[in-house]
């Protein structure tokens, strides 16, 4: 077993790690640091590699005005507001730094149809800050070492967190020893087994959404553990989306779901679709999607909807199915005609005639029917009639490790545990509801800020927790 005597060791590769490495070596230009990755080069950067990583911030990288509190609120206040407002006042000079580092930012809309306006984003998305903070971690004397995955923490006679066991594809073990280690190999959505342990026997039956999620499989979270780590965030709940599963592509979103309705496989109703603006709902409908319709729903809309501007709200390369009558539509879905003819007759009696706006909150709910339809209840009776097949995918897990504002893991007494700090999705924030846009952010906040903490500590003589 080789063991390597290094400065700062940084469990996993996409943003929040790369953000670290980053840091570090721009206060420690001649510090010794090592960023484990468990997959291949080309298959690097998890999460992020795949996201287009839209951050919650105004064009100067300034918060948005709800940013705090919306954390808050959606949270239901369980999120520790140190942590909130550490985020927020250092969004925008780490907005600054990651444009400086050369990955620019530019505006542009999102996938909700109605958004007022632009939000902020990497361009190139996140691909493109795994792809040049890798390389500059690289070109400061940083090295990334691939296929070596984490197993355990290793710690010292006082339980100070004093580096990582590896194992690579040939079971060789390698020990990694450091005066800090940072966690930032994700939550758990690839691995099926903590799936199923904290959602329920169905837990497996999520799919991660894009090909990056399969890699993080929670050994980050149970290492920590092991040595008495503390948890937070919600570990029943995670971040979903709607996706068509007829596609290979990642992240093949179908954000129309409020204009038509929803039909489980008996061709039944069982959620309000339009319950707010899809940015508010989506997450909940991809989860009783997943726990209510058995991970199968269909999307029954018409020409009304059609003849929108939908394409940004519309991820999918596949075109939706369409028969010229609720029958023959039916029977291309594998569902039973007459159930669907009057699940949609029932729909319409409810609804309300007229124009079908995509841009607003209308307020046009139906009358007497349940479950309710609180917006866009407008009858399906143009057709041809349109139907896409949107299943839950499921982005990250909301459980992690307790930290402070910091990013400290804390442990079983309530005090940071030495050596040991966590970013990203392998820190647990979140609870009931996932605030859009601030996944990638709080990973490049917090993974920065640890770097700057790994300088200090390598440069100190005695190293403060």
């Amino acid at each position: 077993m080789s063991t390597e005597q290094l400065d700062l060791v940084v469990v996993g590769c996409g943003a929040g790690g790369l953000a670290t490495a980053t840091q570090f070596l721009e206060d420690r230009p001649q510090g010794r640091v090592v960023v484990l990755e468990r997959t291949t080069r080309s298959a690097r950067g998890g999460n992020t590699a795949w996201t287009g990583a839209f951050f919650r911030l105004e064009a100067d990288g300034s918060p948005a005005a709800d940013f705090a509190d919306r954390m808050t609120q959606l949270s239901e206040g369980k999120t520790d507001r140190a942590i909130i407002d550490r985020l927020a006042e250092l969004a925008k000079p780490t907005i600054a730094w990651l444009n400086d580092n050369g990955v620019a930012t530019v505006q542009d809309s999102t996938y909700f149809l109605t958004s007022k306006g632009p939000r902020l984003m990497p361009a190139g998305g996140g691909g493109a800050v795994v792809e040049r903070l890798a390389a500059v971690v690289e070109e400061r004397g940083g090295r990334i070492v691939y296929e070596q995955t984490a197993t355990g923490l290793l710690t010292d006679d006082r339980g100070s967190v004093v580096g990582v066991r590896t194992q690579g594809p040939d079971g060789t073990v390698r020990e990694w020893r450091a005066r800090t280690v940072v966690l930032a190999c994700g939550g758990f959505e690839g691995s099926a087994e903590m799936l199923d342990r904290y959602l329920g026997e169905h837990g497996h039956e999520l799919s991660p959404i894009a090909p990056g999620g399969r890699s993080n499989q929670g050994e980050g979270i149970a290492m920590a553990m092991a040595v008495g780590a503390q948890t937070d965030g919600q570990f029943e709940r995670f971040h979903g989306e709607p996706v068509d599963p007829r596609s290979r592509s990642a992240e093949a979103l179908v954000m129309v779901y409020p204009y038509g309705v929803l039909v489980d496989h008996e061709a039944q109703r069982f959620v309000d679709e339009g319950a707010d603006t899809p940015d508010n709902t989506f997450e909940s409908i991809a989860y009783k999607i997943w726990r209510d319709a058995h991970q199968f729903a269909y999307l029954i809309a018409d020409q009304k909807l059609m003849r929108q501007q939908i394409a940004r709200a519309v991820l999918t390369d596949r075109e939706p199915e369409a028969a010229d009558t609720l029958e023959a539509l039916a029977r291309r879905l594998g569902l039973d005609p007459r159930k669907l003819t009057d699940t949609i007759a029932e729909y319409n009696a409810a609804a309300t005639p007229g124009d079908l706006d995509v841009t607003v909150l209308d307020g046009v709910a139906t009358r007497g029917l349940t479950p309710p339809k609180s917006n866009w209840a407008r009858p399906i009776d143009e057709p041809p009639f349109v139907a896409w097949p949107v299943t839950c995918a499921i982005t990250f897990t909301f459980g992690g490790l307790r930290t402070d504002a910091d990013a400290r893991v804390i442990g079983a007494d309530g005090a940071p545990i030495p050596g040991l700090y966590a970013v990203g999705e392998t820190a647990g924030i979140y609870h009931h509801k996932y605030p859009g846009a601030t996944s990638v952010l709080r990973a490049l906040v917090f993974g920065r800020l640890t770097g700057q903490t790994a300088a200090d500590r390598s440069s100190s003589t005695t190293a403060a927790c």
